[in-house]
């Protein structure tokens, strides 16, 4: 099955793809992204694929998921966002999760679009598991490498979509002084989020930190403002 899996990918690719893919996800040396490869498969196409091929056993998705080439780990977490979807028990999306977590911490979720395909499907079960509470997500925050706090922010979206934003404001505070763009337009994003769902909620968070943000979290956060009170943040005292 992964076999064929490999060989539908393959069928869909352009080498014109694969070489606009690596300059936009920044694999030149000392960006980002340095040195990941790509066969040239649209993130629609790798859906399709995944979906074809969503009961690959655990063996082979580990394989995938461990691939040298972007689209193969894409579609493996395609797969795994569907496991974790019909997971019948907490232990199988525990299981699941923790899968999903070794991949970060070993650097195979490494791009933005990778955390961001997962992590918001994963990360209800921090709704679900006391053992992912606030000590796990800050150590997230504080970590050197830039995948796990991109996922500490990331991962926050379900219980955003259930109404509880502490978990993304204690989020954003740790990450208030990160040096990564990346991390910037992330938490801008998620602010945005909590603000789609209380805007009063967002609007005394960026009162109390618009002075120390950073630019591109502000502009990401106050997207959905009218332009008065956008410009109103963007003066800041």
């Amino acid at each position: 099955m992964l076999k064929q899996l490999r060989l539908d990918l393959r069928a869909l690719a352009t080498e014109a793809r694969a070489e606009n893919s690596a300059w936009y996800f920044k694999t030149g040396k000392g960006e980002y992204g340095e040195g990941d490869l790509f066969l040239g498969v649209t993130v629609p196409d790798t859906r399709t694929v995944a979906k074809k091929h969503r009961e690959l056993n655990s063996e082979d998705l580990e394989t995938l998921a461990n691939s040298k080439y972007h689209e193969e780990r894409l579609t493996a977490l395609h797969i795994l966002n569907y496991k974790y979807s019909v997971a019948k028990t907490n232990s199988e999306r525990v299981e699941l999760f923790e899968f999903w977590l070794k991949l970060v911490k070993t650097n195979r979720v490494n791009n933005w679009d990778l955390i961001d395909t997962s992590a918001p499907v994963l990360g209800e079960i921090l709704s679900r598991h006391l053992g992912y509470g606030a000590p796990f997500m800050h150590a997230l925050a504080k970590s050197e490498n830039l995948w796990e706090r991109r996922a500490a922010i990331i991962l926050t979206f379900p219980l955003i979509r259930i109404n509880k934003f502490g978990p993304t404001l204690a989020m954003a505070k740790d990450l208030m002084n990160d040096k990564h763009d990346l991390i910037h337009k992330a938490v801008g994003w998620m602010l945005r989020e909590v603000g789609n769902r209380n805007e009063e909620t967002l609007t005394d968070f960026l009162i109390k930190y618009k002075n120390v943000m950073p630019r591109t979290m502000l502009r990401y956060a106050i997207e959905k403002y009218p332009e008065k009170q956008r410009k109103a943040f963007l003066a800041r005292d």
